[in-house]
């Protein structure tokens, strides 16, 4: 049919379900499929655009655009398969995250799997908070994404987004409720510090308020905040309604944004059988690590690393991600009957279909790893558990199994001996080919580095004179004890008391409760 169509309309975009999306269920694959079809032309002309103007200016490396599952891929095969790039911003941020955490957890040891870090990733913005879990070095994976209601089956990096940003909105409801979010002030006109006619007040109108932020020296200096805007904002919207002084509103709006950040972390760990104690959090985006501590002290997490450059952190995620290739298809099968001879020939077939796409990257061949996967469900059962699966091990079906029961029991909090059935077959192709490199910034003096100022912490409306320190005059080694702040171009490190951070020998600043 397709060769038909193209033979009679060159032009015409087509879409087939059994590339798309290869497995069972009938309305899950025509959504995925239309879904396909109705981006393709949009994404098509864009890309192609985007290659002609870089070809203009005598750039010659290949374009490569981030997909849902983590990994880059040629604009030629995203071209190609669009639905794999829905909802694949925040993965960035995420795969940033990962190698990060990994960094700290082995010194030069930069990701690529060397290290087995746990981490959970926040990623906080001026609009959203952005949450995703990684387990062993390796974010965790959904089977799909809700796109306007519409469930497509894709496979994404598992990121749980909420409404709350720096310029989340702070508002009273009709029981004069303090609520934050999910509506925000945006860049223009922005919180009312910024002095651009906004007269809302928002999250940095009271990090601003409680001292957290440099009013002088924002953004590395690029932009001057107003704090008596801030003041007059929280005053007239929040604290005169509520009969709260300024700084306890202030104090108010921090703890009501840091409890649904709380909830967000709390989505992607314990709703999913992980205990958040066991892992660490990698706070990124401009105002992730100022919120940090706050949200470890929630969930009861006693460490935090934050990035060399937490506010560009997606783009260095972007530039750290493998360049990878899924392919799937549908294999119904029980586990206890099926021959094990059909499954290594399905995976080759996926193989061969996985090696052509690579073939596009301009990847060695011989620097792909191969990952097999299995979707496992209990006969009869309606959904199903992604379970990895060791090809040429001794007894493929019983580890197969183990592994579903173990992860069924993980996310559902129970399991049976019941027999179970393969659903689909998923192999990934997965080459790294940029190399980490790290930038040294120019250090400063300790005493060109540090200052004080007053902040507030908690419920206490009186003030504690702070050590602020640029991040720039730390040397590897270097704890500073909390209450203290660390500033950057990028971002502000809050060190709430309780804690203390040390610069790690990677570059990270490693904080500790």
């Amino acid at each position: 049919i397709r060769d038909i169509a193209k033979r009679n309309h060159p032009k015409l975009f087509v879409s087939l379900s059994s590339e798309v999306d290869p497995a069972f269920r009938e309305y899950e694959r025509v959504v995925a499929t239309a879904f396909d079809a109705y981006t393709k032309p949009v994404l098509t002309n864009y890309l192609r655009r985007i290659e002609e103007q870089l070809a203009s200016i005598g750039i010659t490396a290949p374009l490569q655009v981030m997909q849902s599952r983590g990994g880059v891929a040629a604009s030629r095969t995203a071209i190609e398969r669009p639905v794999r790039l829905f909802l694949s911003g925040p993965a960035a941020g995420v795969i940033g995250g990962a190698d990060a955490g990994n960094e700290a957890a082995a010194g030069e040891a930069i990701g690529r799997g060397a290290a087995s870090s746990r981490v959970i990733t926040v990623d906080i913005g001026g609009t959203s908070c952005d949450v995703a879990l990684v387990d062993g070095g390796k974010p965790l994976v959904r089977p799909e994404g809700l796109i306007d209601g519409f469930q497509v089956r894709v496979p994404m990096v598992d990121v749980n987004a909420i409404g709350a940003g720096g310029g989340s909105i702070a508002w009273l409801d009709s029981a004069q409720g303090l609520r934050v979010g999910p509506h925000s002030a945006g860049a223009h006109p922005g919180p009312a510090c910024y002095g651009q006619d906004g007269d809302d007040a928002t999250v940095t109108d009271a990090s601003l308020v409680l001292g957290y932020l440099n009013h002088e020296n924002f953004a590395g200096g690029s932009k001057a905040l107003d704090v008596e805007r801030s003041v007059n904002a929280i005053e007239r919207n929040i604290a005169a309604p509520l009969g709260l002084s300024v700084v306890g509103a202030a104090l108010g709006i921090h703890r009501v944004v840091n409890a649904q950040m709380a909830e967000a972390m709390r989505l992607v760990s314990i709703r999913q059988g992980f205990d958040p104690r066991d892992f660490s959090l990698v706070a990124l985006g401009g105002a992730g690590p100022l919120h940090a501590c706050a949200l470890a002290e929630e969930l009861d997490i006693t460490r935090i690393i934050i990035p060399r450059h937490p506010g560009v952190l997606s783009a260095a995620g972007l530039l750290a991600a493998p360049v990878e290739h899924e392919v799937s298809v549908g294999f119904p099968h029980d586990l206890d009957s099926v021959d094990w001879h059909d499954v290594r020939e399905t995976f080759a077939s996926l193989d061969t279909r996985a090696t052509v796409l690579m073939s596009h990257e301009q990847v060695a061949l011989s620097k792909v790893a191969h990952v097999y996967s299995a979707d496992v469900c209990y006969v009869g059962q309606s959904h199903y558990l992604e379970v990895q699966v060791d090809v040429e091990s001794d007894d493929p079906k019983a580890v197969v199994y183990q592994r579903f029961v173990a992860q069924h029991e993980q996310v559902f909090g129970y399991s049976t001996a019941s027999p179970a059935r393969l659903v689909n077959l998923r192999a990934v192709h997965r080459a790294y080919t940029a190399d980490a490199r790290r930038e040294d910034s120019q250090a400063l003096s300790p005493e060109d580095g540090r200052h004080t100022r007053v902040m507030y912490f908690d419920d206490a409306q009186n003030g504690v004179d702070v050590a602020v320190t640029n991040r720039l005059s730390l040397t590897p080694g270097q704890t500073l004890s909390g209450p203290t702040v660390v500033e950057q171009a990028d971002t502000t490190t809050v060190v709430r008391p309780g804690w203390q951070a040390t610069l790690h020998e990677s570059g990270q600043l490693v904080l500790t409760r």
